[in-house]
């Protein structure tokens, strides 16, 4: 594994940007010696259309025509059609991964996307980098994220936090960079 120091931050946002259209219900994300393996839980339907578009350009004319009203998305009961899914990540694929997603960042200015999947890695990935530490595993649902990794001394750690809990350990990031941090929910919304 890479020692260099915010390693887990750029490798576990890099996941998260490829696991983002995904929008999984759950997920879990280990080592396996150079690689990061991820196993998670999303809709069917998103994860079928990924799997047989080969490229997002099919999926971007779809999401136009439902923008467009060409197609109506069905009255009723949210489909809730979960099936597993499963990636590898190994450094190659995390470098590429990661200067697509620069190559999208460059020019945005702002803050990032505070409530996104790959914002919420790259969190737990600094975290685990400011402790000069070596990722275990990543258990992520809809309102938590638990993760345990060992520490630059080796020692096991566990930490459990709450979306707001991990939304505040964000911002303090956020304020650390030295980046205008939000007052509330409406004026983070409001910059996007």
């Amino acid at each position: 594994m890479e020692d260099s120091f915010g390693y887990h931050a750029r490798a576990l946002r890099a996941i998260g940007q490829d696991l983002a259209d995904l929008l999984p219900d759950s997920l879990t994300i280990e080592t396996s010696g150079e690689n990061f393996i991820v196993h998670g839980m999303c809709n069917r339907a998103r994860l079928e259309s990924q799997q047989a578009s080969g490229s997002w350009n099919q999926l971007r004319r779809m999401g136009a025509k439902l923008r467009a009203g060409m197609i109506r998305a069905p009255i009723g009961e949210p489909d809730l059609d979960l099936t597993a899914f499963t990636r590898s990540y190994n450094a190659a694929a995390i470098d590429r991964l990661d200067a697509r997603g620069n190559q999208r960042r460059y020019g945005t200015g702002g803050l990032p996307e505070i409530y996104s999947l790959a914002e919420r890695l790259r969190t737990i990935g600094k975290m685990i980098d400011g402790h000069n530490g070596r990722l275990g595993k990543i258990f992520k649902d809809l309102h938590h994220i638990s993760f345990e990794y060992h520490d630059g001394e080796n020692q096991p750690r566990k930490v459990e936090l709450d979306n707001t809990q991990l939304y505040r350990l964000q911002r303090s990031y956020a304020r650390e960079r030295g980046e205008s941090v939000p007052n509330n929910l409406a004026e983070q919304r409001g910059a996007s």
